[in-house]
This record gives C-alpha cells, structure tokens and sequence, in this order.
C-alpha cells in the first residue's frame, strides 16, 4: 500500500481546491480565514446546489471525471464530506506524513478489523503485489481514473477510519510482548493454503488476503491483539518477535523468571539460596551439524543462569533470526517458547501439573523411566515426554572444564502430528542443569558440538 502515502497531499489540495474555488494548477490555496465568500460556510447556492458542490463538479469535469459516473459519484460523495468538515481537512493534513505516520495512527480493535477487511478488499481487486493502481507522483486524479469505484470507495473508506480515530485522539491500545507473541503463534499456526487456491489470487495480494481472514477467524482477544501486530508491521514499526530477538536476555528476565510462574507452582519451589550452585552464568558456544541437511547447519549459542540459588534455571538458545526460551527445575520444564521471524514461533506455554516438581527431585538411576509432563499448549500437540536414564560419566567428556558428572538421557516426545522427537542429552550434576547431544526428528540426527564453555561465578 505504498501508493497511499502519495496521494495525501493532492487530495488534500484538490478538496480545498474545490472548496474555496481555487484551481487544482494554481499555486497553494489561501488560508480559509482569507476567503469568506467562498467558503462552505458562506458558500451561496449556484442553481439550487452550494456553490461548493458546483465547483466540486466543475473541477472533476475539468479533469476528464464525469461526476455523475461511478467513480464520479464515489468522489463527489466523499468530497463533499471532506471539503464540509474543517476536522477532516485538518486530520487530514496531519496524516500526509507518509505510510510510517498513517499505518500507525491509534484505531480502535473494531477499527483495525474493518481496516483490514477494506484492505482485504482492494487486495483482491488489484493483482499488482497488493497495491493501488499505479500513480504518477501525488496525482490523485490519475489514481482515480484508473481505480475502479469498489476500490476508490473503499480506499477512501480506509482514509475515512483513519482520518476520524485521529479527530477523536483515539488512545494507543496497549499489550504486552508476550500477548503479542501469543497472538503471532496462533495465527502462524492456522494452516496455509497453497497461492491462488480457495479464491485466493496468487502471489502477495493472496497472501494478504488470506491473513486477514486468518485474523478475523481467531477467538478473542488474540483477534484484537494480531491485527495490532498486522498494522504495526504495515507501519513499519518493530513487531514483539523483533523486539525480542533484538534483545532476548530482556525478555528472558522478564517472562521467564519463577517469581512469574503461577503461585500453585511458585509455593512448591525450594527457597532461595537452598540450593547453592557454583556458577551465576554459563555459556556455552557451539554448532549444529546434520549430515542430511549441512545447508541447515549453524553455530548457536545456549545461555544458562542461575538466579536464586534455589534450583531454577533459566537459559535461552540464540542462533540467527530466532530464540528458545526455557525456565526449568530439575527435568521438569516450567515454561517455553521460541520466537522466530518464520512459521516456527510457538506460544509461551507453561507446566500445568504442579505434581511434576515434586517429581523432578527424583534420583536418576540408570535403566530408570521417567514420564514427565510437557508444558502446554504445546506446539506439536505434545502432553508427555519420556526419558531412559543411560550411565554416568565425567562431565570433563563433555568438555573438559566441566566438573562433577554427566548422566545420560534418552528422551523422547510423542506427536499428536508429524514424526515423533528423540534427542540425546546428559545431566550435568554439578550444575543441575541438562546439555542436550543430538536431535533425532524429520531431518534427521542433528549433533551440539562444543566449542567453548565459559563458566561466571556466583558473586
């Protein structure tokens, strides 16, 4: 929708030229203040019509629109509204900052929804990446006589939503990243259809249409929340997975610490400062390696941080364009979430079955299996997770600056859809935290080799 932003400003100076009987080719109008005569306040009738609406007439005429023909009608209708509210005029002006400053003027959650509709509408219309007709310039005439009236009536529509939120200073809705992030994962869940398929056109102009029906099919208030979202991004503003992924330690420490967690979890945490671990921080850098897909391989990075002494930790795996999230105690996953630019971004989901902590002090006894319950909602529709306790080894096997033991874990989550998930990791003891080896799914086995581990002490 990049066009919109050029036809602001001469549709602006053709109204007012209309209003005040100025010439859409002369220089800018006066001020109103100046033209008391012709004026639509002041405005005398020209057979039986203001004379405003006669020079609305004359001035489509003498740019090759017959008013009394569909698109001519279209425009003398919204023309008129325009050039008969000042506050129109004036919001208006203030709007023809460019596509930045329009997309992200404040709508109401009904506002954005017929927004997006009207969008959806001219997207279907035009098969040219979902934009207006071309224009010329700011020649807002061009744009009209090239535009069909469905989709003149409806882009003035959308200028007509947005002009009036801001007469009445609409306030900014406000959610948090999270919601947001929620919203996202819910809409990138709904199943894609192929391009040019179930009445959509191929191409963008599909693709745009089809989110907005994936939007406007989402319960409340992920609806609200999604089309805040569609519209921050049309305004080039930073979406919630941008602003995590620039910063995911932020959001680590504020979505994924236990003082977070529900209080029928919280109560069955240890207390602070009950479980002392050797380490504040621990970092380690490594590579994913598939043999299968070696153009998927990349280097990551896993954070681990020990907050409170008290069992928990939080870590976060960074690699190019997403992040994964985990709070954990013991084997019980407390909380999850990746964050991604693509379709892998998944709602924070968070344990239900607070039996699962107690759980989670459970000696490790090789040979032993372990059923655990997944936090939910779970991405793949996952509701438990099985581990086989395997040998113990030294941790320095691992990497040769770890100390105490690694025991070995075999686990696996069964899918509701898709190929089960396997992986194998090892229990670092002295760290009360699990290093995962390899992953077994669709792609195959996928290996963590390390190449450095840096270990920050507890103050």
């Amino acid at each position: 929708m990049k066009t919109t932003a050029r036809i602001f400003g001469a549709l602006l100076t053709f109204s007012t030229a209309a209003a005040y009987g100025l010439d859409m080719s002369s220089a800018p109008p006066e001020p109103a203040s100046s033209i008391s005569d012709s004026s639509p306040q002041h405005a005398a009738t020209v057979g039986g019509a203001p004379r405003s609406m006669a020079q609305l007439r004359a001035n489509l005429i003498a740019s090759g629109i017959d008013p009394d023909s569909a698109q001519g009608k279209v425009l003398m209708r919204w023309l008129t509204k325009l050039t008969g509210d000042s506050g129109w005029q004036a919001a208006l002006a203030r709007q023809s900052g460019g596509p930045e400053k329009f997309w992200s003027a404040p709508l109401s959650a009904d506002d954005r929804l017929r927004m997006l509709q009207l969008l959806k509408d001219l997207s279907m219309d035009s098969q040219k990446d979902c934009h207006l007709p071309s224009m010329p310039g700011a020649d807002f005439i061009a744009f009209a006589k090239t535009s069909s009236p469905r989709v003149l009536d409806d882009f003035m529509e959308i200028l007509d939503i947005a002009i009036n939120s801001g007469k009445a200073q609409h306030p900014q809705d406000q959610y948090s990243v999270t919601e947001l992030l929620d919203a996202d994962a819910q809409l990138n869940a709904t199943p894609a259809v192929a391009p040019g398929t179930h009445g959509y056109p191929p191409g963008a102009c599909g693709a745009f249409a089809f989110s907005v029906d994936a939007i406007t099919a989402l319960p409340e208030p992920a609806r609200q929340r999604a089309s805040f979202e569609l519209m921050r991004m049309m305004s080039r503003q930073k979406t919630a997975f941008d602003t995590v992924l620039d910063d995911p330690s932020a959001y680590l420490d504020d979505a994924f610490d236990e003082r977070q967690l529900p209080e029928t979890l919280r109560r069955h945490l240890p207390a602070d400062g009950s479980r002392a671990l050797p380490y504040a921080r621990l970092t380690f850098e490594a590579d994913w390696v598939n043999k299968k897909t070696p153009g998927d391989n990349a280097a990551f990075k896993n954070v681990f941080i020990n907050r409170r002494n008290n069992g928990v930790i939080a870590d976060v795996v960074t690699s190019k364009g997403w992040a994964d999230f985990t709070l954990s105690y013991g084997l019980a996953i407390l909380r999850t979430q990746v964050v991604s630019k693509g379709t892998d971004l998944t709602q924070r989901s968070t344990l239900e079955d607070e039996a699962a902590i107690l759980a989670a002090d459970h000696e490790l006894v090789p040979g032993q299996s372990l059923d655990l319950a997944v936090p939910q909602p779970s991405a793949k529709g996952v509701k438990s997770r099985r581990c086989v306790i395997g040998e113990t080894v030294p941790a320095s096997t691992i990497f040769p600056s770890l100390t105490g033991t690694a025991i070995g874990l075999q686990c696996t989550d069964t899918m509701t859809h898709g190929k089960n998930s396997s992986w194998h990791s090892v229990w670092l003891s002295d760290y009360n935290m699990a290093w995962t080896q390899s992953i077994d799914d669709e792609d195959g086995r996928t290996e963590a080799v390390i190449r450095n581990v840096t270990i920050e002490r507890a103050p």
